[in-house]
């Protein structure tokens, strides 16, 4: 399975509009998933109003939750096990 690519934003606003919240969601993912992400903390993604942003496999997203990463991510789980069978 290729790896997930997710950067988050730690930039102050980002930070303040939620951003270690989307970390923690990642961070308590089945483990399985975990390892097939690789997932980093960036300083700015240019969209600081929006916050808090992601970079996921290239695409940049803002004012997402915690909930929303985690279903934007089962998705991406999803079409790679369709794609893998």
């Amino acid at each position: 399975m290729k790896k997930i690519e997710l950067e988050i934003c730690q930039g102050t606003s980002c930070h303040l509009l939620g951003s270690q919240e989307l970390f923690e969601a990642v961070l308590a993912l089945p483990e399985k998933w975990r390892e097939s992400i690789v997932l980093k903390r960036v300083d700015c993604l240019k969209s600081c109003r929006q916050g808090p942003n992601i970079r996921l496999d290239g695409e940049i997203l803002s004012g997402l939750t915690a909930e929303r990463l985690v279903l934007l991510l089962e998705e991406k789980f999803s079409l790679a096990a369709v794609g893998s069978a």
